[in-house]
């Protein structure tokens, strides 16, 4: 159980480090420090309740079935083309306060409970990723409270790193670097929503035809 442990912890690690549309929310965010948290929050409990699918079976039950797994994907690729497209606009107006404003980051704890839970959530590729990681390495023998405390490390790593990361960027600091990089750092998470959001659509199209 300890080798489990460690293995799978590394591994989501590995995969909370790597960019990704809950880096680029997280950075979106961090002009307002509660938002920023709020954020971190809502990502990990969406992760939490990934990991929970998967352990009970429902994520796999989606993504065996083709029509509700084409409309969680659907779903997920328009939320992501939507906060791309928030973003662009913010770098086209340019400034701290226009990109605030267009990205509707500035909404407190909250929100950013709610913005970091839809985006993580709603992300297909973060679905698959679980079932894949948790249906590999996680055995019909794991009792169930093992189970329950790899969710528990799941959830705890990404709360810790998603929140010293939305800390860290909320400094000021940070904040004074980040606003002399504003426009361009929105048009790279812009790109980087919208290039998720597409591949998604077009992993989707080619499959119809």
């Amino acid at each position: 159980m300890q080798s489990l442990f460690v293995t799978i912890g590394l591994l989501h690690i590995i995969a909370l480090a790597s960019p990704g549309p809950d880096f680029a929310l997280i950075l979106r965010t961090s002009l307002h420090r509660p938002t920023a948290i709020g954020a971190a929050i809502g990502i990990a409990i969406a992760i939490l309740l990934h990991a929970t699918f998967s352990l009970t079976g429902i994520s796999l039950l989606i993504a065996n079935h083709p029509w509700l797994f084409i409309l969680v994907r659907l779903v997920g690729a328009l939320y992501l083309g939507w906060l791309g497209w928030g973003a662009l606009r913010a770098a086209w107006q340019g400034g701290a306060a226009a990109s605030l404003q267009a990205g509707g980051e500035h909404g407190g704890l909250v929100q950013g409970i709610r913005r970091g839970l839809a985006t993580n959530l709603l992300n297909p590729k973060a679905l698959l990723f679980f079932v894949g990681l948790l249906a590999a390495m996680v055995t019909p023998q794991v009792s169930g409270l093992t189970r329950g405390l790899l969710v528990m490390e799941l959830f705890l790593l990404s709360l810790a790193w998603f929140g010293l990361l939305a800390w860290s960027l909320s400094t000021p600091r940070a904040q004074r670097l980040l606003g002399q990089v504003q426009r361009p750092l929105n048009f790279v998470t812009g790109v980087l929503f919208g290039a998720v959001s597409l591949s998604i659509l077009g992993g989707m199209a080619e499959q119809l035809i």
